[in-house]
């Protein structure tokens, strides 16, 4: 992970494929190559340090973001094979983490490069990892954090835009893309989350924007105002659904981020 120096954080760039370009006023990457680990070092939040009882802990496997002990939370965990939503007699799901850092700004692009990992309708072996950027963190909040990944709906792939949730079995989705184009597993993609105006999201895979359903389309998803104000943004890793649970801690969600600032 870099942060650039108070000179470069003035200059220009062009990252977005905007004619327009944007003044970088912060930037930030984590390529996450480096030794594995049982944390994720260089500068990193985990929520798990914040909310043991909410989140798993992360960390580095294989140049990339994994939970490392999917089962570290207080309580009773879902049997395998991995149970639906929601879960019965207050049990919680293995293998969800997240992780943010200090911006010191509301308006940003964060994008991460999610593993691909992703089937839930397959045999044992499953190695369906889901991975969002995170934007407006509130560890104080209920709904914790907004983000965006691909998911599977009755055996289709989707992708979700909401609330992470924490406990994350609270999670709360406010729109579906039915259609956000193939996926072929474990190939890796970028997903990126822009805030181009104050608390109104637009949504990006491979450079392509997500329409939204539900009469969202491309409109931006306005988030929670209480939200807003955060400055924390960083990812977010759900496991929960890979099979053998012993897998978990080898299956990389993340494999890179990059965060700026937008004027």
């Amino acid at each position: 992970m870099t942060s650039d120096s108070n000179a470069d954080k003035s200059a220009t760039v062009n990252s977005l494929e905007d004619p327009a370009s944007h003044a970088q006023l912060f930037q930030f990457g984590d390529e996450f190559v480096r030794e594995n680990s049982d944390d994720l070092g260089d500068g990193w939040e985990d929520a798990h340090h914040h909310c043991p009882a909410h989140f798993e802990p992360l960390g580095i496997f294989d140049n990339g973001v994994v939970i490392t002990n999917p089962t570290a939370r207080p309580g009773v965990y879902d049997s395998r094979p991995p149970a639906p939503h929601p879960l019965p007699d207050n049990q919680i799901h293995p293998g969800i983490g997240c992780a943010w850092t200090e911006t010191g700004a509301t308006r940003v692009a964060v994008k991460v490069i999610w593993s691909g990992n992703f089937g839930v309708k397959q045999p044992v072996p499953v190695s369906h990892v889901e991975a969002t950027p995170l934007l407006f963190v509130n560890p104080e909040s209920s709904r914790f954090g907004f983000g965006a990944w691909f998911s599977q709906l009755y055996g289709r792939t989707v992708m979700f835009a909401g609330y992470i949730g924490s406990p994350p079995e609270d999670f709360d989705i406010v729109a579906i893309a039915h259609k956000p184009g193939p996926h072929v597993p474990g190939t890796p993609r970028e997903v990126e989350l822009r805030v181009e105006k104050p608390g109104a999201v637009t949504v990006w895979v491979d450079g392509e924007q997500i329409n939204f359903d539900s009469g969202a389309g491309l409109s931006p998803i306005e988030v929670d105002p209480s939200m807003i104000g955060s400055t924390l943004h960083g990812f977010a890793v759900d496991a929960h659904l890979v099979d053998p649970l012993s897998d978990i801690p080898t299956l990389k969600g993340v494999e890179a981020i990059t965060i700026i600032e937008l004027k």
